[in-house]
């Protein structure tokens, strides 16, 4: 982690703790989202990174002082190149304030220098910072070490819409969601500081899936509300989503995205 800074998002985001505001004219709930894509070292494998990572959880238990929660995405449905690496690292903290706190806990209350060198003898990653939007509260029960699902996508804005747009077209997709009992999550993460200046979206799309069988069914609702005529109207546009499984590492109970 170079310094494992990490400090999401997502998930987000845990995915999980925070109360939505009912009145869309209030903005919607943001994090602070931390993201490392990482390759293993010649030789290591996630058995060596997740020793790291578990010395890296104890020492934020005694030392971080604002919440933070992190995920492990690993690759179920994506193709080699979306996913040129082995795994990501995503942590979320309340805002930016937070997040940097959880930062300078880390550098200097000695973790980057006693831990830092261990991550960094088994993986090589980048990391950069999103901002990420809520735009549906999830309603899965996170517990520390669970697994679940991620959907992530790049999106756009359709030609004459913006983001002045987004409320109203998350409260219709919201309501469709409801008559599907989705219960996951769903968020937008913009890209911040430490992103790729190559990337042409305006933003990733994120919701997550308690499991391959609320994938699965998520699918089928998708397909037989469009051939009924009755999902909503999108204003983005967005590519093949890429399946991720999410690991929760450490589970502070606060900072929402799954």
């Amino acid at each position: 982690m170079n310094k494992i800074k990490i400090a999401l998002l997502s998930l987000l985001i845990s995915f999980a703790g925070l109360i939505t505001a009912d009145d869309h004219n209030q903005y919607p709930p943001t994090f602070s989202m931390e993201g490392l894509q990482c390759n293993l070292a010649e030789g290591k494998d996630m058995d060596d990174a997740m020793k790291v990572i578990a010395k890296w959880k104890d020492y934020g238990d005694e030392n971080f002082s604002a919440p933070y929660n992190a995920w492990i995405l690993t690759a179920v449905y994506a193709s080699k190149s979306d996913f040129p690496f082995d795994f990501a690292f995503t942590g979320y903290a309340f805002n930016g304030t937070d997040m940097g706190k959880v930062n300078d806990d880390w550098v200097n209350g000695g973790g980057a220098e006693k831990i830092g060198s261990q991550w960094e003898a088994v993986t090589d990653c980048s990391q950069s910072l999103f901002t990420v939007v809520q735009a549906r509260q999830s309603q899965m029960n996170f517990e520390e070490g669970s697994s679940s699902l991620m959907a992530i996508q790049t999106c756009s804005f359709r030609e004459g819409k913006t983001g002045n747009d987004l409320a109203a077209s998350d409260a219709e997709w919201n309501a469709w969601l409801d008559g599907l009992e989705y219960n996951g999550g769903v968020y937008r993460w913009w890209p911040g500081p430490g992103s790729p200046t190559s990337f042409e979206g305006d933003f990733y799309l994120a919701m997550g899936f308690e499991s391959h069988e609320a994938f699965g069914k998520y699918r089928d609702d998708r397909m037989n509300s469009a051939r009924a005529g009755t999902m909503p109207e999108g204003i983005l546009n967005c590519d093949m989503p890429r399946i991720y499984s999410a690991t929760n590492v450490r589970l502070d109970n606060n900072p929402s995205t799954d």
